[in-house]
């Protein structure tokens, strides 16, 4: 009975936390142990978050529960100017109310859960059920960008039911069926028309394949690719409202508005060497095909009711590089750290975008700590650093799909300038059995 309320809290707070990530959308990890690690996780198998990450790595754990909780904290700021400032106030200022000023995003710290059971059937098989935070992104700033506030937020939680297969002690294979649940809100130029999207979620489907190798006692060579995530439209409802730069004419329509707004493909290998028995160092490289589903002119509406602005992200591919390296220090404790590193992918010219979703976090120092209560409990605590980073440019274009727009404003965002930096803190227990 305690083994099932357990499982039942951890689903709960998996489904009420919001998530955030850091490459992209993506988490570098999920749990203490793989975040303190840079994240990797295909060949070296760490807990049972490979679920996640290689479901083949099931089979070499055994029966055990892990349950984690990471602290995470971004600090995202902008600041922006507008057009030409041979026009005058108030036109001058409509698109940028303060020019030049900075604004920090009123987003809090969240939580992000990571919880995960394996089974093992029989000597060759084992089952794994899993929830975890994915990915997310978000901000939440005062009036001044288009005379409005500027609100985002996505998040995606995961869950993994997997089956895992050991064919030899050569090679094992394993398949998660991912079962998302996601929520996606904004609310941005209003004072130019744009109607606010209030909260959606959406289920989405995918799946998980992965194989390990061990051509060598000390050496694992994993991969694992993760099909694209497909998700129901999300569907608002907006209201129809008077336009405010033409108050006298027809009312701004309101209906249904969907978004089409999957995840994309991803494809990971690495290897794990462990020389001697205490010291394990392993590597992964990751390519996430961003232009799948955020790419040119995505996400995408498939009914605009609204006539809402379109959204171009116009992000590129993101290859990732993670390294970690793991030492049994002592009978008790085990030292980890890590490093992961993706060059953000977004285009600078997209001003709007790129200051409501900056995901832009590029380079990410992880470390931390295994205390081995007894053979079979284990507490795990982790921290992560990801230094600011900026992202610059310009927009020439006012916000387009505006009803009625017209006017001296045709420079848009004359230049604008978002950064972010990030830390967490994790925690979490491990249970053989």
């Amino acid at each position: 009975m305690n083994k099932r309320k357990l499982y039942v809290t951890a689903l709960a707070l998996t489904l009420a936390s919001p998530a955030y990530a850091t490459n992209g959308m993506r988490l570098i990890g999920f749990g203490p142990v793989q975040d303190s690690m840079g994240g990797v996780g295909v060949a070296a198998t760490l807990d049972s978050a490979c679920m996640v990450t290689n479901p083949a790595g099931m089979t070499e754990l055994g029966g055990r529960l892990d349950f984690g909780a990471s602290y995470f904290k971004p600090t995202v700021q902008y600041s922006a100017t507008g057009i030409d400032a041979s026009v005058p106030p108030p036109q001058g200022h409509l698109l940028v109310n303060q020019p030049g000023v900075t604004f920090t995003s009123d987003k809090g710290a969240s939580p992000i859960p990571a919880f995960g059971v394996l089974l093992p059937i029989d000597q060759n098989w084992t089952f794994g059920l899993g929830a975890y935070g994915i990915a997310g992104m978000g901000v939440d700033y005062p009036q001044n960008l288009y005379s409005s506030i500027t609100y985002s937020a996505y998040s995606q939680m995961r869950f993994t039911p997997s089956i895992a297969y050991k064919l030899s002690d050569l090679l094992s294979f394993g398949v998660t069926l991912n079962g998302m649940w996601a929520t996606t809100e904004w609310s941005a130029a209003g004072n130019f028309g744009q109607a606010p999207h209030l909260t959606a979620s959406s289920f989405g489907i995918g799946a998980t394949i992965g194989a390990k190798v061990t051509p060598l006692k000390i050496l694992t060579v994993g991969v694992a690719y993760e099909t694209k995530s497909f998700f129901q439209d999300f569907s608002y409802n907006t209201a129809s409202r008077s336009n405010p730069l033409n108050p006298s004419g027809s009312p701004l329509p309101g209906g249904v508005d969907k978004l089409t707004f999957d995840q994309p493909q991803v494809l990971t290998g690495g290897v794990a060497v462990r020389p001697i028995g205490i010291l394990l160092v392993a590597a992964d490289v990751e390519w996430i095909d961003w232009p799948q589903t955020n790419g040119a002119n995505l996400p995408a509406f498939s009914q605009n009711s609204s006539q809402a602005m379109p959204w171009n992200l116009n992000w590129s591919s993101q290859v990732v590089y993670k390294i970690g390296v793991q030492v049994d220090a002592l009978s008790w404790l085990t030292v980890r750290a890590g490093y992961n590193y993706g060059k953000e992918p977004l285009d600078s010219s997209r001003a709007f975008e790129n200051v409501a979703f900056p995901a832009i976090a590029e380079s990410h120092i992880t470390a931390g700590l295994g205390f081995n209560l007894s053979p079979k409990f284990t507490i795990n605590v982790a921290g992560m650093y990801a230094p600011q980073v900026t992202v610059s440019g310009a927009n020439a274009n006012p916000p387009m799909g505006t009803p009625g727009y017209s006017g001296p404003y045709g420079q848009g965002i004359a230049s604008y300038s978002t950064s972010m930096s990030q830390f967490s803190l994790d925690g979490g227990i491990a249970y053989k059995f």
